[in-house]
């Protein structure tokens, strides 16, 4: 009986454990390396490879100054009780936190970050990307992450590996579009920003839109929603 029961404890353990314990190695609580932490997400510094096409790391809005909280409020709204994932990570050291275990509540997903890593690693607040997304028929669709409280716009954020331009980096909604910010020199930096105040814009599905200089073109779904603020 008493092997039964411990069959089933280790069983549960084994099915029920959040998925971070599976995919980022353990370590000492103390260590600033990638690793996970707390029962609940996996953060710390690790390399990054620098390859493949553009790509989207950041849609958030932010009001983060330069001093450390004890923890940061992050929260996703909006994805119909499905959980979102969430990445954070800076360049700076190559910071990355994700799988993180949010709640569930009525203004969303969220989750309560202890920023110690942040603060030990000396990693500046306003380097943060933030992205979340849930996949629709296997493709992402983008919902914005909120960095203790909202400012009234949109930070978009694409990395590239090489030195490019943007000739199209705009927001469409219906086909048309609803903002425009081309990026016309060689960015010389691997992060482009692109920065959306959307004061009123209507609640709906919306995209970013953007060609590079090899003639590329990528598009990023994403829902807005006023009423989440």
């Amino acid at each position: 009986m008493k092997f039964k029961v411990a069959f089933l404890t280790l069983f549960l353990t084994v099915c029920f454990s959040p998925l971070a314990a599976q995919t980022c190695p353990r370590g000492h609580a103390r260590s600033l390396a990638y690793i996970f932490r707390d029962g609940n997400r996996c953060e710390g510094f690790r390399d990054r490879t620098a390859s493949g096409p553009p790509e989207l790391i950041a849609f958030y809005t932010s009001s983060l100054g330069q001093d450390y909280p004890d923890s940061i409020n992050i929260r996703v709204p909006g994805t119909d009780n499905i959980p979102p994932t969430i990445e954070v990570e800076s360049y700076f050291r190559n910071y990355r936190l994700d799988n993180l275990a949010t709640r569930r509540g009525a203004a969303g997903f969220t989750f309560s970050l202890n920023s110690y890593v942040l603060k030990e690693g000396r990693v500046p607040l306003r380097s943060l990307n933030a992205v979340a997304y849930i996949l629709r028929n296997s493709s992402p669709v983008y919902y914005p992450v909120i960095l203790e409280e909202p400012t009234g716009r949109y930070e978009f954020v694409m990395y590239t590996p090489l030195y490019t331009t943007f000739p199209t980096f705009e927001i469409r909604r219906d086909g048309r579009t609803v903002y425009s910010e081309p990026k016309n020199n060689p960015q010389r930096r691997q992060q482009v920003k692109l920065t959306w105040a959307y004061a009123n814009a209507p609640a709906g599905s919306y995209e970013l839109y953007i060609t590079d200089g090899e003639g590329q073109s990528l598009t990023f779904p994403f829902v807005h929603n006023p009423s989440w603020y």
